[in-house]
């Protein structure tokens, strides 16, 4: 028996030593392209625990913040300069005599779905996060077989009988981490979109996924699940409605970038971009076309910092429809109010100024009814508050209501009009086109 046990120890040896050469080989081969970054970060995975690793190169010496994840236990750091110590578990310090390379590691459990998303440690100077691009590298000793999903650049991926080894490249930020698992995958570019296994994508539906990608960086898409939830860079979709993840995407990312609690609004935008048909989304779908909702969702994911949100949403829409509103801010939710663009600009009978003012509505241009009766000398009354109003002209009278489809011509017969009056802050304004047809005028701009 001793003179087999020799060579086959011997052989287990030289295949170990192989595999790591293998590894080493591939991460030289890699660093010859691309500096490799100054932190690395490894996750070991045994017997489902989850044990974290941070190698900081060249940190100066002084006091240092750490932020870990909510699970996380056992924190340490060490270095062979000198003595590194943590004063606070709770609210942790990592207090240096000298800089160089500093060793910290914690431990967290397995989570129960096996999709590891808020587990990065934040490292703060004077609060500034110390951040910087790191490499990923996990052992896995509970599940060989069943690969790591990370969107990022996988460099490595060497298997061992007992172990695996997964190596991805330079990451800027905290990305979801898990199991594949029975699921399906489809990878587009660095992100990773699962779904459930013996279904396919459909043309229409990867579409949609390639144009919601555009919008982020890496990241890992979960179709065919219960509900919709955004986190930072891992989505869960309820079933395959991606129209959900979008709105539900904007409305994460003004949330966090706002400074007002609970805002109102976000319920407005999440609506709008679901194609709910409540009263404010209504408003904004029948106001823009598709183009200008793109512009308008382009302009909402580039916000960095909001101090008045209605303002802000106000700005967006006016520099995409190039004329200003007031929609948000005149309005406390929930409102029936109007969604209306004013634009400044001179408008003549012949070369007698009528109005300095239209309004875009529903995409439609609009006129101050009690402007143009002044300039035309026709006799205008207001028979129902913001609801009926009669005007007189040589050989006609008409009789409008606003909001509605009908009017009464010289009390005996009638005629329509789709959104032919409307209010705006408490006066009349008539739909310019059924204007000079209903009068027999011709009303002219000029540039100011």
């Amino acid at each position: 028996m001793k003179r087999i046990w020799i060579p086959l120890a011997l052989l287990l040896s030289v295949s170990t030593l192989m595999l790591l050469y293998q590894w080493d080989q591939a991460e030289a081969g890699n660093e010859k392209v691309s500096k490799s970054p100054n932190l690395d970060v490894s996750m070991t995975v045994k017997e489902n625990e989850l044990q974290f690793g941070y190698t900081y190169e060249h940190v100066k010496a002084g006091i240092y913040t750490l932020e870990p994840p909510e699970q996380a236990t056992g924190m340490e750091c060490s270095q062979k300069e000198s003595p590194c110590r943590i004063t606070n578990q709770e609210t942790p310090e990592m207090v240096l005599e000298k800089g160089g390379r500093v060793f910290v590691n914690y431990t967290m459990p397995m989570p129960a779905n096996e999709v590891i998303n808020e587990w990065m440690l934040v490292l703060k100077k004077e609060d500034r996060p110390v951040q910087q691009p790191f490499s990923l590298t996990i052992q896995d000793y509970d599940e060989v077989k069943d690969p790591w999903l990370v969107p990022a650049a996988k460099k490595s991926d060497i298997q061992m009988d007992n172990l695996r080894y997964y190596k991805f490249s330079s990451i800027d930020d905290s990305l979801p981490l898990t199991r594949k698992g029975e699921v399906s995958l489809w990878k587009k570019g660095n992100s990773l979109i699962t779904y459930e296994a013996e279904t396919e994508l459909s043309a229409e539906v990867k579409q949609e996924i390639q144009n919601f990608l555009e919008w982020t960086g890496p990241v890992l898409i979960q179709l065919d699940q219960s509900d919709t939830k955004v986190f930072d860079n891992l989505m869960k979709v309820e079933g395959r409605k991606l129209k959900a993840l979008q709105a539900e995407y904007v409305v994460e990312h003004l949330r966090k970038v706002t400074t007002k609690e609970k805002p109102w609004e976000l319920k407005v935008i999440k609506d709008v971009f679901t194609e709910k048909k409540t009263t404010m989304a209504s408003e904004i779908a029948a106001s823009l076309s598709e183009e200008e909702l793109m512009l308008w969702k382009k302009r909402l994911l580039r916000a960095e910092s909001i101090e008045d949100l209605g303002l802000f949403l106000d700005e967006a829409l006016s520099s995409v429809f190039k004329t200003e509103t007031s929609f948000f801010q005149n309005y406390e939710a929930p409102t029936e109010d109007s969604l209306y663009f004013a634009e400044d600009k001179p408008v003549y009978y012949h070369d007698q100024l009528v109005t300095d003012l239209i309004v875009h509505y529903h995409g439609s241009s609009y006129l101050s009814l009690s402007d143009i009766s002044r300039v035309l000398n026709y006799e205008l009354t207001e028979i129902e508050k913001n609801e009926v109003y009669r005007l007189e002209m040589p050989g006609k009278e008409y009789r409008f209501y606003v909001d509605q489809l009908t009017f009464i011509v010289n009390n005996e017969s009638f005629g329509m009009g789709e959104e032919l009056l409307i209010m705006i802050e408490d006066s009349p304004f008539m739909k310019w086109k059924d204007l000079q047809e209903l009068f027999d005028i011709d009303l002219k701009t000029r540039t100011k």
